[in-house]
């Protein structure tokens, strides 16, 4: 049953109900017809009693011999005794109606009492008998067409439904039919699958196609996300391994060194201190390259926050980090609601400081945060070296280091241009009204951040 066929479905279910409904109106016409040949029977023996009811010195003969032709039997009694009737006699019964069998045969018999004379005030009886066989022919032959006109009726129904089913999903196979040629290929053309899927005919074939046609954009999109995804992942496996190339190969270096010789304190405590930036280097490298790759995959929750008080304990920690530095918020006017990755938004803020203490030599950072019209703010202005305009834009490109600044892993730039586009703003660099360099972030509400942003 599961795997019937919707025109099947469709005709089984008309065919039931048009049973159902045969069923009932034969039952009613089934009764009707009993019924109305009962009357009509009940009435015939009315009629012929009736003609029977003048008195026996009145009788008319020759209505009695019209009744006997019929088939109809007349008997009648005065003091129990037969004085005339038909050749058959009618059993004696009590008045009233109802039936007898006579000689084998079934009949709707009739008695009434009637006065013999006037002047006698006598009482007789009369008795009339109709066959009953040629009521119940009739009404068997009636019987047997309605049965075979309800059968009629439930298999033309049924023949119909068949017809009519396969008009009806004729729209939905033309569907399956087109979904089932759809190219595989994720780069076709979304406006030539949706002339592939443009079904008329029934409603529901059409929102079958348009909701089929959405479920298909989202899929390509998944894939498109996932394509990118795993060339992000790829060209991150590349890029890092010729990037840690470099620090591994010193580090490897250095261990071999202290290996095979014996160096001075002097020499040995410099190549522990190499091994040791190295080694630093590596694990900042590694850190940077997985918060990219997790914000590459994208799907971190987004929580409802305030920026102002995200920005004071980034200000708290770091001052508490950066004992030399002087960090300080510029106070907003009131709260800066937004709905951010929070985890994204405090690697960009810290990301921000340490650039600005390690590269640019900053001893005093400024950070604020603000609300616009249709997006949010965060500006992080420092009074170190500066970053030259030539510059600023590679600097936000993986692995991009700046010619005047101090080495590092080239990445933290990198995660601040990501979260920006996570979270549909942008990321600027700029000159700082304390001497140094400007960062400028901003971002979209999520219901926004699909739409092109406006440079701030």
């Amino acid at each position: 049953m599961n795997n019937l066929s919707l025109r099947t479905r469709v005709t089984l279910a008309a065919t039931a109900a048009t049973t159902l409904v045969v069923l009932i109106v034969s039952a009613i016409a089934w009764t009707q017809i009993t019924d109305s040949a009962s009357g009509a029977l009940n009435g015939k023996v009315d009629t012929l009693s009736a003609a029977m009811q003048p008195n026996i010195s009145a009788l008319n003969w020759a209505t009695v011999q019209q009744s006997q032709s019929d088939g109809a039997l007349v008997t009648f009694r005065f003091e129990d005794a037969k004085v005339a009737g038909t050749a058959v006699d009618i059993p004696l019964r009590p008045p009233g109606t109802g039936d007898l069998t006579i000689d084998g045969k079934r009949y709707r018999v009739k008695t009434n009492s009637v006065i013999d004379t006037p002047q006698l005030q006598q009482l007789a009886q009369v008795s009339v008998a109709v066959p009953l066989q040629p009521t119940l022919d009739r009404i068997n032959r009636q019987h047997w067409a309605l049965a075979g006109i309800a059968v009629g009726a439930i298999v033309a129904s049924a023949l119909l439904a068949w017809l009519l089913g396969g008009l009806a999903v004729r729209p939905l196979r033309r569907l399956a039919d087109r979904t089932a040629a759809l190219p595989i290929d994720p780069g076709t053309d979304n406006r030539r699958r949706a002339r592939l899927l443009e079904v008329t005919g029934a409603r529901e074939a059409t929102e079958i196609a348009t909701a089929m046609d959405s479920l298909l954009g989202r899929v390509d999109a998944e894939h498109a996300r996932t394509a990118d995804a795993l060339a992000t992942s790829r060209d991150f496996a590349s890029v890092s391994a010729h990037e840690l190339r470099t620090p591994l190969t010193a580090m490897r270096t250095d261990l071999e060194v202290l290996a095979t010789m014996n160096p001075p304190e002097a020499d040995r405590a410099a190549i522990i201190h190499d091994l040791r930036t190295s080694h630093a280097r590596v694990v900042e490298t590694l850190a940077a390259l997985e918060s990219l790759a997790q914000g590459s995959l994208g799907g971190a929750p987004r929580d409802a926050i305030d920026l102002a008080d995200l920005v004071d304990r980034v200000v708290t920690e770091s001052a508490r980090n950066h004992p030399d530095l002087q960090i300080v918020q510029s106070q907003p006017e009131g709260p800066v609601p937004a709905t951010v990755i929070e985890s994204g938004i405090r690697m960009v803020l810290e990301n921000a400081v340490k650039n600005a203490v390690r590269h640019g030599g900053a001893t005093r950072v400024e950070i604020a945060a603000e609300s616009l019209p249709d997006r949010w703010r965060i500006r992080v202005d420092d009074n170190g070296r500066g970053i030259p305009t030539a510059e600023r834009a590679r600097l936000f490109e993986r692995f991009a280091r700046g010619d005047s600044l101090e080495p590092g892993s080239g990445l933290g730039l990198a995660l601040v241009a990501q979260q920006a586009e996570l979270h549909g703003g942008t990321a600027i660099l700029a000159d700082s009204p304390l001497g140094g360099a400007r960062l400028e972030v901003t971002g979209r509400p999520p219901a926004a951040a699909s739409r092109p942003s406006a440079p701030a």
